[in-house]
């Protein structure tokens, strides 16, 4: 596994899609398209707006607190026919759960937590892309 950090959220020139790009420690660029609505719920957090009531995410971080669960990071984990996959890691009381997660929630609750982000090396080699040929339009995120 290879950390990485969310470095950019934006929408993609050519598609208008929505596109969260993870930069490697290694330094590969890895985008990752994610619907409107998740893109939100990612924006919400890294401008650290408090919404009025309490987004998916939100909620959820709040029942595993209650719970005495703490996200201990998030994993990027496979790229099957175009589509990533991911599982959060949650520790409670000592022991280490898996739980299966669409991407764009762990990058969520990742940047509400300040939970480290991990990339499978094959998922990397598989799904980066070459900086020259991608230029997504939209607010960098706050260091």
């Amino acid at each position: 596994m290879v950390k990485a950090k969310l470095e950019n959220l934006g929408v993609e020139a050519q598609s208008g899609n929505v596109v969260a790009l993870l930069r490697a420690e290694t330094g590969e660029l890895l985008p990752i398209w994610i619907g409107p609505l998740e893109a939100q719920n990612i924006a919400v957090a890294l401008a650290g707006e408090k919404p009025p009531r309490p987004l998916t995410p939100d909620l959820l971080l709040s029942v595993l607190e209650m719970l005495g669960g703490k996200l201990e990071r998030v994993e990027i984990t496979e790229l099957k026919d175009g589509t990533y996959f991911a599982r959060l890691v949650i520790d409670h009381r000592g022991i280490e759960y898996e739980i299966d997660a669409r991407p764009s929630d762990a990058m969520a609750l990742a940047v509400r937590t300040g939970a480290e982000i991990l990339v499978d090396e094959k998922v990397l080699a598989e799904g980066k892309i070459d900086e020259a040929n991608f230029e997504p339009h939209g607010p960098t995120p706050e260091a």
